[in-house]
């Protein structure tokens, strides 16, 4: 028992940080660098009915947090109260309470995601 205590420590030991940062993909990385780089922020958008969605009367504007000098990073809708808001409001009244992932209503569905996850975990 002692032994693979200590075998597991030193493999613990023997992973090297970068080794592990190397698997991280590249689309899941950002540098701190390259924020406001770009004269034309970042828009992003709402997603409403499996929809992209940037009509807003207003939007808020985030600053870079590394330097005051530089461009904007993005601007984000401000969706006010009102009529804006109201196909939001919808798109959660057409889901039906027990939700669109309900394992007992939706048996096929259900089948399918975890055959999905045992073809990724091979």
């Amino acid at each position: 028992m002692m032994h693979s205590r200590h075998l597991t420590a030193t493999t613990l030991r023997a992973i090297r940080p970068t080794r592990l940062l190397s698997t991280v993909p590249s689309w899941a990385t950002l540098d701190p660098a390259s924020l406001g780089s770009s004269p034309q922020p970042h828009a992003v958008c709402n997603l409403v009915n499996g929809r992209w969605n940037s009509d807003t009367e207003k939007s808020i504007t985030i600053p870079n947090p590394l330097d005051k000098n530089a461009p904007d990073v993005c601007t984000l809708p401000d969706t006010q109260v009102g009529e804006e808001l109201q196909p939001f409001i919808d798109s959660m009244r057409a889901v039906p309470k027990s939700g669109v992932h309900n394992p007992l209503k939706n048996v096929h569905r259900y089948l399918e995601l975890g055959e999905i996850s045992r073809k990724v975990s091979i």
